[in-house]
């Protein structure tokens, strides 16, 4: 899913701002502070010209940290991927299973709203600033009284949730009112759910610090912790409990606790940043409420079009959420594997650059950064629009998961993938406006674009059912993205012509690589073994076809992987 974003400067919500910003010298922060935290302050030259017009990340910091985070993210994709099969194996796509999806989107919404949406955006770069002006003992009493004061806030946000619970239910989910098993049974599991949104919190704001602090391969590793927990809550609780999907719910509850313990270790080595106090009087938790409020709205607008979507969802037929739940699923493997990860690793550098005025170093940042996700997803939808039913079959069609539950699977997975480049583009640019601590404007745009992607909800669901849905949401991608990219170039901070000729390139390459490949999965097949070659041969044939396209047109974004491949053969080499 998407995080709507927009621009917001100084100079307020404006949205046709005209006047360029001067490019500033780079500057370089050295200072004892910066020592201390293992030079984090350092700006890295993360950008390099490779021809007359397109820039794209080379040799640096911000690409190895991402690639940290990459490896990360691909182990957790692949645990979730796992953790997909249990569920699907064990309770299939009927109410049972609709119904501890419902009551696992409420705390997921919460912690997209408040940690991702809202609470990193904001505390990233008043964290920087602070490091920047008074050290690791300065960052780290900021740290400790937003820890105290969000503790407090989540816990009575819980309490309140646990009670309220049917209310929840009943507003996301009205049509399982026809059947009261399932509504029962998703106001329970959503009341043992809401503890979730408290862990994960917390566990986001000590990802924050350590992202800042330059620390990325523990809080990369910490989804796959709940991805495990989650399996064996599915494998072992389930089988002994009188309602089988608590043990998933358990699992859930414990995947948290495990991803908040393993950065404690880490935070402790970095500083003085355990413990908690309620500093209330602290001008930089003030400012960084002033500047959740805002990013809250913003986040919150396309969170309630999920809601929404949810909404309308539960009165399609039996199995809709866990047919979009699944697709969305494989969407995100691609989505999270690179273009979170590099999303994740670009907000500390582009933070950096902005507190020190580097100006033409933040437009380099992010201008080679969305091309190079580009790079990647284009050929990522085209490979997923191609292999969808073969993937979905061999995945998940076993057990409860029959072959009807595929081919729908399959065809929302087609809607999901289209909007794929824009939602990641979306996610790369959002850490531009946050960087640089704006986050005003996200709500005015997110609102509009909540509107347009419920008449499509509306308008698309009768005629295409949960595709429509789907679809919807690729369509509010692509209108969110187009609208930050004109709103960065308007202020000279993308450069946006040659972003657009490159992509035009890379859409030309990946159609060539899937009509390649069309034929591999044009017809069916009930052996799991010929789809696992078909699908294997898939992954080979495809890379080698685009890459081989991109080496041969001399395209500047593969000089990352030119060098991660050098690396790798030097290592190889010891």
């Amino acid at each position: 899913m998407v995080a709507i974003t927009l621009a917001h400067y100084q100079s307020g919500p404006d949205l046709s701002i005209e006047k360029k910003e001067p490019a500033l010298k780079p500057n370089t922060i050295q200072t004892d502070s910066c020592n201390q935290a293992g030079a984090i302050c350092e700006i890295p030259s993360n950008i390099s010209n490779l021809g007359s017009e397109i820039v794209v990340p080379a040799k640096s910091s911000l690409i190895k940290s991402a690639t940290v985070v990459g490896l990360g993210t691909l182990l957790s994709r692949v645990a979730g991927l796992v953790r997909d099969q249990v569920t699907a194996f064990y309770f299939g796509a009927g109410p049972i299973a609709d119904a501890f999806f419902v009551a696992f989107r409420i705390p997921n919404f919460l912690r997209r709203l408040l940690a991702e949406g809202a609470l990193t955006p904001a505390f990233i770069p008043v964290f920087t600033q602070r490091m920047k002006d008074q050290g690791i003992n300065g960052a780290a009493k900021l740290y400790k009284g937003t820890f105290g004061l969000l503790s407090l806030f989540l816990i009575i946000l819980t309490i309140v949730g646990i009670i309220i619970a049917p209310l929840i239910v009943t507003a996301m989910a009205p049509g399982f009112r026809e059947n009261p098993a399932q509504f029962e049974l998703t106001v329970l599991l959503t009341r043992v759910l809401f503890p979730y949104i408290l862990l994960m919190s917390l566990t986001a704001l000590a990802m924050g610090a350590l992202n800042s602090l330059g620390r990325f391969t523990i809080p990369a590793l910490g989804p796959v912790a709940l991805n495990i927990a989650m399996i064996i809550g599915a494998v072992i609780l389930s089988p002994r409990l009188s309602t089988p999907i608590m043990g998933l719910a358990a699992g859930a509850l414990l995947g948290g606790i495990l991803q908040l313990a393993i950065q404690l270790p880490l935070l402790k080595k970095a500083g003085p940043f355990l413990g908690l106090t309620f500093r209330f009087k602290d001008p930089a938790i003030w400012r960084m409420i002033k500047l959740m409020i805002p990013a809250a709205l913003g986040g919150a607008a396309y969170q309630i079009s999920i809601l929404l979507n949810t909404l309308l969802v539960s009165f399609l037929p039996k199995g809709s959420v866990s047919w979009l739940y699944y697709a969305d699923r494989l969407m995100q493997f691609p989505l999270g594997i690179f273009s979170i990860a590099l999303a994740t690793a670009v907000l500390p550098a582009l933070s950096r650059q902005s507190a020190t005025g580097d100006h033409e170093g933040f437009r380099k940042t992010i201008s080679g950064t969305v091309g190079l996700q580009f790079f990647i997803t284009i050929p990522a939808m085209v490979g997923l629009i191609v292999m969808s039913k073969t993937l979905v079959e061999l995945l998940f069609q076993r057990g409860n998961f029959d072959q009807i539950s595929s081919v729908q699977t399959a065809k929302a997975l087609w809607a999901y993938v289209l909007g794929l480049p824009f939602l990641s583009g979306v996610s790369l640019l959002a850490r531009a406006f946050y960087s640089r601590a704006n986050t005003k404007t996200p709500a005015l745009i997110a609102a509009i674009c909540l509107a347009i992607g419920l008449v499509a909800s509306a308008i698309l669901m009768f005629p295409l059912k949960h595709v429509g849905l789907a679809l919807a949401s690729s369509i509010t991608s692509f209108l969110n993205f187009i609208w930050l990219a004109w709103l960065l170039r308007k202020r000279s901070d993308l450069a946006f012509r040659p972003m657009i000729k490159q992509c035009l390139s890379y859409i030309i390459w990946a159609i060539i690589m899937g009509a390649a490949l069309w034929p591999l999965y044009a017809f069916s097949s009930s052996s799991t073994l010929e789809r696992l070659g078909r699908i294997l041969i898939g992954l080979i044939l495809g890379p080698a076809i685009y890459f081989g396209l991109a080496f041969v047109f001399h395209c500047p974004h593969l000089a990352p992987f030119k060098s991660l491949i050098s690396k790798l053969k030097r290592i190889i080499k010891r």
